[in-house]
């Protein structure tokens, strides 16, 4: 995935087809998305195409056979990456701080957090 590469609603859609069913011609990748959510094949070829262009899908000739070329978690941790950016200065800890302010956790929901987090601190080497 190209570094600067952000991904938008639509092309999300497409790539959703991609990682639940696997690759797929383009013609059947239409179809699923006219059925799924009603879009024209105009537009699935639109879109297909920025996915393309962006690094996020590969389409192979003479079928035009389409396969996902990042995975749902590089795109989730892309999607992080640019919001800690673009909303908290680049601080994971802001990110958190407010997450956890207005998120209304359960008090089983925070320890599962507090869970997540000792286990993550377990396979974290310490700072030199």
């Amino acid at each position: 995935m190209k570094k600067k590469a952000n991904i938008c609603k639509a092309e999300l859609n497409i790539m959703e087809v991609l990682w639940t069913q696997g690759e797929m011609t383009a013609g059947r990748l239409y179809r699923n998305l006219q059925d799924k959510i009603k879009w024209k094949k105009s537009t699935t070829y639109t879109v297909l195409g920025k996915c393309v262009e962006k690094g996020f899908v590969e389409r192979i000739d003479p079928r035009y056979v389409c396969r996902a070329l990042v995975s749902r978690k590089e795109i989730e941790h892309r999607a992080i990456e640019e919001t800690v950016d673009l909303y908290f200065g680049g601080s994971k800890i802001s990110l958190f701080s407010v997450f956890l302010k207005n998120a209304g956790l359960t008090a089983e929901e925070i320890q599962t957090l507090k869970g997540m987090l000792e286990h993550r601190n377990e396979n974290i080497p310490p700072l030199a």
